[in-house]
């Protein structure tokens, strides 16, 4: 996954310091239970967090997770699963309120305890690389935590405007219906007067009111929850569905399209949900190349618990200005269309516990990457 990819390389978190964590598993794992302790303690210490809690069998249920947040750190293994279990327990922090502040506070609870293990137990050479690693480990932990915090912002950030939209939009809607049924009477009428030359101007108040439709319904639609109905599906499938559905286009813009499929074929997903995000990604690459040749690339690889689809292209690339606002509500650098494209994406792919990461470079093109969890179980067999 390429965030998390990205904040390893940042934050310098090396496959040593894996090595080391695993090697710090067993003097720390008998240590758990008073890290799970102290932790809330401390949390219980302050009125505001301990109200955060609204029973014992909730505090006796986080208590369990922690002890398997703590296993998992010291597991020695940081791949692109790691990162989505510990992004959805960073958005269980936001959903039962916990304030940022109070999070790094009860971080650094863990931190301390675990360091002064190391150094009453290590071996005095390895405790300095030890503490380095569980420091760069938990660091790790707090970005991911705070993109959470983040990521709720961005969608309260929509669902104001996304609200006053769809409630616009609704308003509209009734106004355009008895347009429409008016225009259609009216041309009845025209009908019987010899020579009426009103066709054209007829087709085109028709066009204008589709084109209005289409709108009204995109923002009401936006504006409601997406759910998911995820099952077994051929990644090869997906693949001829927008070749189908895309290859006039392509063929009229002279742009090659290729796809490429890395591991078993089967997707765990939405395919009609999964097919709309895919089809907006790859429409804006085909709009963002302005030059020849163009190309736009497919690719998914799918492994034990994961599937991951790069949309690429070679096109025209966003600023870093674009990029921090492109999924704003009717943001748009395109002459033409409603700016939700890229907003109805990423609302698609985090309905599937989904991740959405973009590269962009003016000049050299853009690739957006969707990672979303695949049952290690795989399909059933037929």
């Amino acid at each position: 996954m390429l965030v998390f990819d990205e904040i390893k390389d940042y934050m310098a978190f090396t496959p040593q310091d894996a090595a080391c964590l695993a090697e710090l598993r067993p003097i720390v794992a008998p240590h758990f239970s008073d890290i799970v302790n102290a932790f809330y303690t401390a949390l219980y210490a302050n009125p505001r967090t301990k109200a955060v809690f609204e029973s014992e069998e909730q505090v006796e249920r986080l208590r369990k997770s922690l002890m398997t947040w703590l296993d998992e750190l010291f597991g020695g293994r940081y791949d692109d699963s790691y990162f989505i279990k510990r992004a959805r327990i960073g958005r269980a922090h936001v959903a039962v309120g916990l304030l940022p502040h109070f999070m790094f506070g009860a971080m650094n609870v863990i931190r301390s305890e675990i360091v002064e293990i190391i150094h009453a137990e290590h071996a005095p050479e390895k405790r300095h690389p030890c503490a380095s690693a569980v420091n760069r480990i938990l660091d790790l932990e707090l970005t991911i935590m705070v993109q959470s915090y983040w990521d709720n912002l961005m969608e309260m950030k929509l669902k104001v405007p996304a609200a006053l939209a769809s409630g616009l939009a609704h308003e509209i809607r009734n106004p355009l219906n008895a347009l429409a049924l008016n225009i259609t009477l009216l041309e009845r009428k025209m009908r019987a007067i010899e020579d009426d030359q009103s066709g054209p101007i007829m087709d085109a108040m028709r066009s204008e009111i589709r084109r209005i439709t289409a709108l009204t319904t995109e923002i009401m639609d936006f504006a409601k929850p997406i759910s998911v109905e995820r099952a077994w599906c051929s990644a090869r499938r997906l693949t001829d569905v927008m070749r189908m559905n895309l290859g006039t286009t392509m063929d009229a813009t002279e742009i090659e399209f290729t796809s490429e499929l890395e591991g078993p074929d089967e997707l765990y997903c939405d395919s009609d949900r999964l097919q709309q995000a895919l089809l907006n990604l790859i429409t804006n690459a085909v709009e963002a190349i302005r030059h020849t040749p163009g190309r736009v690339n497919l690719k998914i690889l799918n492994d034990d618990s994961n599937t991951t689809i790069v949309v690429s292209d070679n096109g025209e690339g966003m600023t870093p200005a674009m990029q921090y606002r492109m999924f704003d509500l009717f943001f748009t650098s395109k002459t033409t269309g409603t700016g939700l494209g890229l907003a109805i994406v990423k609302k698609i792919v985090e309905a599937h516990e989904g991740a959405l990461d973009v590269t962009s470079k003016v000049g050299q093109g853009t690739a957006f990457t969707i990672s979303i969890p695949r049952p290690a179980a795989g399909p059933p067999e037929s």
